[in-house]
């Protein structure tokens, strides 16, 4: 299997690049397309649809491709995957748990031992649900993924394929492990301080109080933010996303949940990931800037699974790039630089992965790769 990026910010680009980088002996079968939600998916879609390629597409919060960062473009993975040995599932529907089950069960009457790659609505999805979905079906199926993002518009992302597109449904990759050996880890690395709370009110993803005083009130008090806040929402989101809420989760899990944007009338916070009510937390700070380094001591370890994998795929936090900034662009050469290979990742709403003594689940502030590497 063979893997080339290519990027470009218009579909003229896209096509210029397309020219130059597949040479007339690769024959792509599949196109991994994570794009703002400004780019034209429609002219994208056609463009590969055209030449009989498969597309498995997501809007984002930037784009990460090899060792840069880009917003407000268009990333490509060009793949010469044998099409038996992957299918593309898709559907729309409210029913996350009852989708993702039918999506588990496709990958297992599909393939005896697959693996999914899924990505899914940021906005109206629960991806807690997926991760339910799939599991409560068959808990041995590997999950890997992250959330669509719409360059923090929050008002609609979407994933979507050569004859579809939805902004409340899964875009599933189901792979033939087989054929196509595939693994993944989560890695975050920020560490808890202060005492526990308690969220006294809140909505799927929307806390509204912490220990019975308004969300937003309770980040600006604890870190002692002096700057008046409270007539600029996107300021506070620059702020806050360095500072997840650490939240333990009854399956044992500790996850990050990170504040992407505030509520200014009601002092709510909108967080990238639900946060149910009575849920114990802590806030928690990045450990400085050896963070890049531990992100890649962390997952080198995928060495050890997959030692010459033909492509990398990366679902990394957006909130993590407000938090790290120009940092992350130093993160993704390091993680490149791992082994060398075409590497491909986008700036999400939520990641899937599996953290290190950890079951699957739904990430924020976490940078989660997945690997593939064709069976000899």
């Amino acid at each position: 299997m063979k893997a080339i990026n290519i990027k470009g910010t218009s579909i003229g680009e896209i096509e210029n690049a397309f020219a130059k980088a597949v040479p007339e002996t690769f024959k792509p079968t599949l196109a991994i397309v994570f794009c703002s939600i400004v780019q034209d998916r429609v002219a994208l879609v056609s463009f590969f649809d055209k030449k009989g390629i498969d597309v498995y597409g997501s809007t984002t919060a930037g784009e990460i491709i090899d060792s840069e960062i880009t917003e407000g473009g268009t990333v490509i993975m060009l793949l010469d995957i044998k099409k038996e040995h992957y299918t593309i599932f898709k559907k729309s529907s409210s029913k996350t748990l009852e989708l993702a089950k039918e999506m588990a069960v496709a990958a297992k009457d599909r393939y005896i031992d697959p693996s999914i790659m899924v990505i899914s609505s940021g906005l109206t999805v629960d991806a807690e649900d997926i991760i339910n979905g799939v599991h409560t079906y068959d808990n041995t199926i590997p999950l890997y993924g992250g959330l669509a993002a719409d360059d923090l518009r929050m008002t609609a992302s979407y994933v979507f394929t050569n004859d579809f597109e939805t902004e409340n449904g899964l875009l599933g990759l189901l792979i033939d492990n087989e054929k196509i050996h595939i693994t993944g880890l989560a890695t975050s690395g920020w560490d808890n301080i202060g005492v526990e709370k308690t969220i006294t009110k809140s909505t799927g993803n929307i806390v509204y109080s912490i220990d019975n005083e308004p969300a937003l009130d309770v980040f600006v008090k604890f870190f002692q933010f002096t700057e008046n806040l409270h007539d600029r929402a996107e300021v506070i989101a620059m702020n806050f996303a360095q500072y997840p809420l650490q939240m333990k989760k009854s399956n044992g899990n500790t996850v990050l949940r990170a504040p992407l944007m505030a509520n200014m009338e009601d002092s709510s916070l909108i967080f990238a990931g639900g946060i149910p009510e009575g849920s114990k937390v802590q806030f928690s700070v990045p450990p400085g800037f050896d963070l890049v380094d531990k992100t890649r001591d962390s997952l080198s370890v995928l060495k050890d699974t997959i030692e010459d994998p033909d492509a990398i795929i990366v679902f990394s936090c957006k909130a993590r790039h407000l938090a790290l900034g120009p940092i992350m662009e130093d993160e993704a050469g390091k993680l490149r630089a791992i082994w060398d290979k075409p590497l491909l990742g986008f700036f999400t709403y939520g990641e899937i992965g599996t953290a290190v003594d950890s079951v699957c689940d739904i990430h924020n502030e976490t940078c989660s790769m997945v690997v593939l590497e064709e069976r000899k």
